[in-house]
């Protein structure tokens, strides 16, 4: 939990882009992916409104079953904004997930406070910009954030289980979690 709890804290101030990446898996280890910014000055255009006041909300029960035995969603308020928890069930067996909504922070600023981290990556999917990032090696946590807009921001913080990290990564499987979540605000 304190590996989540820095991780979040770190990716609080996420802004920035030199680090790209147009496909692929991100990078782990002291690796930055480096190429064309996928930053054109436009952005995601999505919006992240109606989820503010129901975060637990930004994903279907049927993604949310794709995560894994969770304990029932929890909303909370975190440094990123409105949040929503879903715990593994055994802390052991089953990895966390936190994705949290971020209003009126400029998204260039957030990415430049962490392109530096020992994994990051800069990246499309689906058309809009995500961003992931750890500030070990990734293989423990991760967090992929969304760029909705230019000032919001949608961050999922995975935290692998012992008998997940194997077979769920932390910044592939934010990645995943990510793509469901972009689905989504496209409606």
């Amino acid at each position: 939990m304190t590996a989540l709890l820095a991780a979040v804290f770190a990716f609080g101030a996420l802004a920035g882009c030199t680090s790209t990446q147009t496909g692929g898996t991100p990078t782990t280890g002291a690796q930055t992916t480096t190429g064309s910014p996928t930053s054109d000055g436009s952005d995601g255009g999505l919006s992240i409104a109606k989820y503010l006041s129901a975060p637990c909300s930004i994903l279907k029960q049927d993604q949310v079953a794709t995560l894994g035995t969770t304990l029932a969603a929890t909303p909370g308020t975190g440094p990123l904004g409105p949040n929503c928890l879903w715990k593994g069930k055994d802390v052991i067996k089953n990895s966390t997930y936190t994705i949290s909504l971020t209003e009126g922070q400029d998204f260039d600023s957030m990415v430049s406070n962490v392109k530096n981290n020992p994994v990051f990556t800069d990246k499309k999917i689906d058309g809009v910009r995500v961003i992931s990032t750890d500030r070990a090696d990734g293989e423990l946590a991760c967090l992929t954030s969304v760029q909705a807009s230019k000032t919001d921001a949608v961050t999922v913080s995975v935290s692998a289980s012992a008998e997940e990290r194997a077979t769920k990564k932390p910044c592939p499987e934010g990645e995943r979690v990510a793509q469901l979540i972009i689905t989504n605000l496209k409606g």
